[in-house]
């Protein structure tokens, strides 16, 4: 054998890998002020009685703005998009074109099929929140009445039995009959509530997006929306495809989640209108010994702090329904004490317990 006849050893291959689980480039993040998810939001607002002390503008104003509602206008929401299910519509939002204002909502909801309509208000396109199996709330939609009877059931677990009747006359109205009674409820809403929760500043919405876009140049996704949406630990997964953030004024603290099909929605709150806080604001104070202030928050506390916990189990350990466990979940969120790995809805003590209530009471009151 000649040497010229050896050949050098081949350098070592790095591993290359290829990512086939995600349909397109990778996942796009946008963030877009809408007046119409604004409007949906603004319903929610008002009509979750249970939550009227944890907003900002406070239960007074909340009152003030429930008794301008027409009587008629008020009790055609309640009865069609009870609570805080006006949110489910925002995949309509989503596909409205730009500028997704609320009129150009209206005219796209007129325009879509009833059958269509129901999958959205049913949470056809909520993905891994599905209540029950996505073949059943399709079935539902299309007036099947067992599918319709099923969802009740599993609809009955998690919201209080008063709610059940409404939730049935819902379910089981004729989808062009209840397609007419929600663009007429949405087209009211819109004329003569909407203004009334508006900010001052009819710019304040499209400013606060286009502030928030600088996030979108320096950071990834999930920090994105950890950094708008407080206390929300989000993991892109290979169902999603593109994040849409909308900012949102009526229900400040809140923040909203939805999905349509591979996109993620949430609707953050607006903050460009906060001066940053001060040492000793009361502010942080109020709402943190405000969180505090209940003795099935405490528990809740008490038993996150052995370890993570399901929505369905911290209802059970505190004896209430999964819609009250959550709205305490919620607040105790909102004021720094709580994690949810959004995804799973596992929720989890912060690791750094902020904010620190002894800490905040001695800067306010000057020790």
């Amino acid at each position: 054998m000649t040497i010229e006849n050896v050949h050098p050893p081949r350098p070592v291959q790095q591993p290359r890998v290829v990512d086939v689980s995600r349909a397109g480039r990778g996942l796009t993040v946008e963030i877009d002020a809408s007046e119409a998810a604004e409007l949906l939001l603004s319903m929610a607002t008002l009509l979750a009685e249970e939550d009227r002390d944890t907003y900002e503008l406070e239960a007074t104003r909340i009152d003030e703005l429930r008794a301008a509602v027409p009587a008629d206008l008020f009790r055609q929401a309640v009865g069609l998009l009870p609570g805080k299910s006006a949110a489910q519509l925002l995949g309509l939002v989503y596909t409205t074109p730009k500028p997704r204002t609320a009129s150009a909502f209206l005219d796209h909801l007129a325009a879509t099929d009833p059958v269509e309509l129901r999958l959205h208000t049913f949470g056809y396109y909520s993905g891994s929140h599905h209540a029950t199996e996505p073949e059943t709330i399709r079935l539902a939609a299309e007036g099947d009445a067992g599918a319709v009877d099923e969802l009740l059931k599993v609809y009955s677990e998690y919201v209080e039995p008063e709610k059940c009747d409404t939730l049935d006359r819902v379910l089981r109205a004729e989808p062009a009959d209840g397609k007419r009674a929600l663009l007429d409820l949405l087209s009211g809403w819109y004329e003569q509530v909407l203004p009334e929760m508006a900010p001052a500043d009819p710019t304040l919405a499209e400013r606060d997006a286009e502030d928030k876009r600088e996030l979108v140049k320096s950071v990834p996704p999930e920090q994105v929306v950890e950094q708008l949406a407080p206390g929300i630990q989000w993991t892109p997964g290979p169902s999603i495809d593109r994040v849409v953030l909308f900012p949102a004024y009526s229900p400040r603290p809140w923040v909203y989640m939805s999905e349509y099909k591979r996109v993620k929605i949430f609707c953050y709150p607006i903050t460009l209108d906060r001066l940053r806080t001060a040492p000793g604001d009361p502010v942080e104070l109020v709402r943190v010994y405000k969180a505090l202030g209940d003795e099935s928050r405490l528990k809740l506390l008490r038993r996150l702090h052995d370890g993570p916990l399901s929505l369905g189990d911290a209802a059970k350990e505190v004896g209430l329904a999964k819609s009250t466990t959550h709205h305490h979940l919620a607040i105790l969120r909102q004021a720094g004490f709580v994690l949810i790995q959004e995804g799973d809805d596992t929720y989890t003590l912060r690791p750094d317990m902020r904010p620190e209530p002894g800490a905040l009471l001695e800067s306010y009151l000057g020790t």
